[in-house]
C-alpha cells in the first residue's frame, strides 16, 4: 500500500467537510490559512507544487490564465497529465505561495479541488532509501544532538525522545557537498584530525611551500586558511581546543568510520584563526578573519565568539560579507541575558545575513547560561553537553551557544549543498521557518523554535500554534493581583488566577512591572506546575506568555538585596 507520510489516499476523504483542503465552490466549509499551514506541515511533499482539478465547463469557456490567476500568484510552470483532460501540476515559484493558492483555490469557481503534490512512500524500504540514514561511527549514541532517543548527556540528564536537529532523517537524503565552504572563525583547527582531514579546505591553487602568493590573493601558500591571532602566518592550527570541536560539529566525516559524525559528512571547512590559545583575540584580528573569509567566497561563516561594545569596522565587515551572498551564523552569548536590552556582539549586529543562535538541552529547554532576545536571537539549536573533536585526535564534551552555532552552520551548508542555487537570504528563512516549534522558546528567539535540518531540506514549516492578537479577549479581574509597592525583601507569594471556565488559553497583562533586574522575579506557572514565563526587571503593559485552559499561578520572589516598586496586573486575557 501506498501512504503519503501515514496519510492513507482514500477518494471519500476528497468529498468531507472535515478534509478543507480538498474543498471547491460547491463546499460550504472552507479551511482558513491557520489550518491550510497545518495540514502543509504535516505530510512529506514537493514544496510549491499543487495538484489542480479543473471543472470540465471552465476548461471550454476560461482561460488557463484566468483558471490558475496567474496575475496574483508567481507560476513558474503548469503541466498537464498526460492522463486526464482536467488535472494539472502547477509549480509555483515559491513554497511561500502554496497555503494562499490552496486557499484561493477552496473559493474558485473554475477548479473541483486542489491539494499538495504529496511525497509517497511504499511501507518498508528494499531497494529505495531509507527513512533515516545512521552513520556507521562507533560514539554515535553520545550525539544527542543528531538523534535523541532519550539517551542521557554526560551530566546524566536524561533526554527526550526527539529534541534533535532531524539530522538522521536528513542524512537519507544528502550527507553535503565538498562544494560548500564554511569559514570557521575561531581558534583555528586541528586539520590533522581523523575526524576532520577528509573534509578541510584546500586552496589548490596556493597549496605550495615556496613562499610564492600563486592566485594573487594577498597570503602566502594559505593552503587551509590563515591564522590572523596576532601574527600573520599560513598555519591555523588549533592551540586551543574550541575551534577543532566546533568543526566536528559542522564537518566531521560519517562516513570515516571514526568515532563522531558531523552535521555535514562532506563538506570544506576553512580555519580562520584570530583567536589564540588563551581563547581571546582583537577586533583587528577578528575583522581581517572575516575579511578573509569574505575574500575567499566562502558561503558560510560560523562565529563561535563574542565581546565588546557596537563595532563599526566589524558592522561594516559583516555588511561586506553579505554583498558578497555569505551567510554570518554567530553565537548568542552565554550571559542568560536578554539581548534585545542588551545586546551580545557580533551576533547582536542587525545586518541581514546574521543568524544568532541560542542553546539548548537534551530535553529541549533554553540551556541556563544561553542568551535570549524575542527581536535579536533568531534560532536555537542544542548546545549542552555537545561531544565533538578536540586537537589530537581526542574528543569532549563542551557547553554554550559556541556548540549551538556550528548546528546552524552545518545546517546551513547541508541545505545550500543541496540547493546551491538559494541566495543567503533564502537559506536563512528556510533555516527559521522550518524549525521544531518549542513554546518554551517563544519568548526567547524569534523563530520560537529549535532547528530541524531535515525540515529545511524539505521545505517544511511547521505553523505556531500560539493563538492570534486578534483573539485575545480582556476579561474583568474579581480582584487586584498586584504586590506590596515597595515589595519587601526576601519575600515570596503565589497569586492564583483563574479564568472562564470555557476559555482554552489564558495570560496576564501587566501594567507594570519594576523588580530588581534579575534577582527578583514574578513567574507564570501553568496549573499542571510548569514554568512558562519569568519576567523580572522593567515593563509597562505587558502580555506574558499564555497557559493552556483557565488557571495559572504567578509566583512573586524577592531576594535579599534591593526592593522596588513591584508589579501590577492590568487585566487578564482568555481566548475562547
Amino acid at each position: 500500500m501506498f501512504k503519503a507520510s501515514g496519510l492513507v489516499w482514500s477518494l471519500a476523504v476528497l468529498g468531507t467537510a472535515s478534509a478543507g483542503l480538498f474543498l471547491g465552490a460547491d463546499n460550504s466549509a472552507h479551511s482558513d490559512m491557520q489550518k491550510f499551514n497545518a495540514i502543509l506541515a504535516q505530510h512529506e511533499r514537493a514544496p510549491g507544487q499543487v495538484i489542480v482539478k479543473v471543472k470540465p465547463s471552465a476548461l471550454r469557456t476560461a482561460s488557463r490564465e484566468e483558471i490558475f490567476d496567474t496575475g496574483r500568484f508567481r507560476i513558474a510552470a503548469i503541466k498537464p497529465f498526460e492522463t486526464s483532460a482536467s488535472l494539472y501540476t502547477v509549480k509555483l515559484s515559491g513554497d511561500d505561495q502554496t497555503a494562499q493558492f490552496l486557499e484561493a483555490a477552496a473559493s474558485n469557481p473554475a477548479i473541483e479541488y486542489a491539494e499538495p503534490n504529496y511525497i509517497l512512500h511504499v511501507d518498508g524500504f528494499r531497494d529505495g532509501a531509507p527513512a533515516e540514514k545512521i552513520p556507521a561511527v562507533s560514539e554515535f549514541g553520545q550525539l544527542w544532538a543528531m538523534k535523541n532517543t532519550g539517551q542521557k548527556d554526560a551530566e546524566g540528564t536524561v533526554g527526550v525522545v526527539g529534541a534533535d536537529i532531524g539530522a538522521t532523517k536528513a542524512w537519507a537524503l544528502t550527507t553535503g557537498n565538498k562544494n560548500i565552504t564554511v569559514a570557521v572563525i575561531d581558534t583555528g583547527m586541528d586539520y590533522n584530525h581523523p575526524e576532520l582531514k577528509d573534509n578541510v579546505f584546500r586552496n589548490e591553487a596556493d597549496c605550495f611551500s615556496d613562499g610564492i602568493d600563486h592566485d594573487g590573493n594577498g597570503f602566502v601558500n594559505d593552503c587551509h586558511g590563515w591564522n590572523f591571532a596576532g601574527v600573520s602566518t599560513n598555519d591555523p592550527m588549533d592551540d586551543n581546543e574550541h575551534g577543532t570541536h566546533v568543526s566536528g560539529t559542522i564537518g566531521a566525516n560519517g562516513d570515516g568510520g571514526g568515532k563522531i559524525a558531523g552535521v555535514n559528512w562532506h563538506t570544506s571547512i576553512m580555519p580562520v584563526k584570530f583567536l589564540t590559545g588563551s581563547g581571546s583575540g582583537t577586533l583587528d584580528d577578528a575583522v581581517k578573519a572575516i575579511q578573509y573569509a569574505t575574500k575567499m567566497k566562502v558561503k558560510v561563516m560560523s562565529n563561535s565568539w563574542g565581546g565588546g561594545g557596537f563595532s563599526q569596522t566589524m558592522f561594516d565587515a559583516i555588511t561586506e560579507a553579505k554583498t558578497k551572498g555569505i551567510l554570518f551564523v554567530a553565537a548568542a552569548g552565554n550571559d542568560s541575558t536578554n539581548s534585545d536590552s542588551s545586546p551580545h556582539y557580533p551576533a547582536g549586529y542587525q545586518v541581514d545575513n546574521v543568524i544568532s543562535v541560542a542553546a539548548t538541552t537534551n530535553r529541549d529547554t533554553l540551556a541556563t547560561f544561553s542568551t535570549f532576545g524575542k527581536r535579536t536571537v533568531h534560532i536555537a539549536a542544542p548546545g549542552h553537553k555537545i561531544y565533538s573533536s578536540i586537537p589530537g585526535g581526542k574528543y569532549d564534551n563542551f557547553s554554550g551557544t559556541s556548540m549551538a552555532t556550528p548546528h546552524v552552520s552545518g545546517a546551513a551548508a547541508l541545505v545550500w549543498g543541496a540547493n546551491t542555487g538559494l541566495t543567503y537570504a533564502e537559506v536563512k528563512d528556510r533555516l527559521l521557518r522550518s524549525r521544531d516549534y518549542i513554546p518554551s522558546l517563544t519568548r526567547k528567539v524569534a523563530s520560537s523554535g529549535r532547528l530541524n535540518v531535515y525540515n529545511a531540506l524539505m521545505g517544511i514549516y511547521p505553523p505556531s500554534p500560539e493563538p492570534a492578537e486578534n483573539q485575545w479577549k480582556d476579561v474583568a479581574l474579581p480582584a487586584p493581583i498586584e504586590s506590596a509597592h515597595p515589595y519587601a525583601n526576601s519575600f515570596s507569594q503565589d497569586y492564583p488566577v483563574e479564568g472562564p471556565a470555557n476559555a482554552k488559553f489564558m495570560r496576564v497583562v501587566f501594567s507594570k512591572v519594576e523588580l530588581e533586574d534579575g534577582y527578583d522575579f514574578v513567574k507564570v506557572v501553568d496549573s499542571a506546575g510548569n514554568e512558562v514565563d519569568s519576567v523580572s526587571g522593567k515593563a509597562e503593559n505587558s502580555p506574558t506568555f499564555y497557559v493552556t485552559g483557565n488557571k495559572l499561578t504567578l509566583k512573586f520572589s524577592s531576594d535579599s538585596s534591593e526592593n522596588r516598586w513591584g508589579f501590577a496586573v492590568g487585566k487578564v486575557q482568555v481566548v475562547y
